[in-house]
């Protein structure tokens, strides 16, 4: 894994490289990695489920360690289905909230920076 990061990290810049070709090899690095990890992902989550089964079927423990890597079963995020009458004041305070950015009286924030990058669609096959 390690050495197929290291041959798509870009090389060092050379005094006879073309303008925007370090910028060509940091960009096509980055896709090249994020192709890795899309791979790798899709190569884990069946890897994810046997493990969720070993764990249901009594197998593993929620939190053990293997190999010095600890592994702690999360069992996700809580979330709530509210009744229509939150549902009516959600509505109510997203419209006041536009309000309060149409009259100038938000004030704005931003969060940190980050890239957004993703694969090309891919194009349905003909059939």
């Amino acid at each position: 894994m390690a050495d197929l990061l290291l041959a798509a990290a870009p090389s060092a810049p050379t005094a006879t490289a073309e303008p925007g070709a370090d910028l060509d090899a940091l960009l096509d690095a980055i896709t090249a990695i994020k192709a890795q990890q899309k791979e790798l992902e899709q190569q884990l989550e069946p890897l994810l489920e046997a493990l969720n089964t070993a764990m249901a079927t009594g197998e593993l423990d929620p939190s053990f360690s293997h190999n010095d890597w600890a592994f702690c079963h999360s069992p996700g995020r809580l979330t709530y289905d509210f009744p229509a009458a939150v549902h009516q004041i959600e509505k109510q305070l997203k419209a006041a909230k536009e309000a309060a950015i149409q009259q100038g009286s938000a004030t704005e924030k931003r969060g940190n920076p980050f890239w957004t990058i993703r694969p090309p669609k891919t194009q349905p096959l003909p059939f």
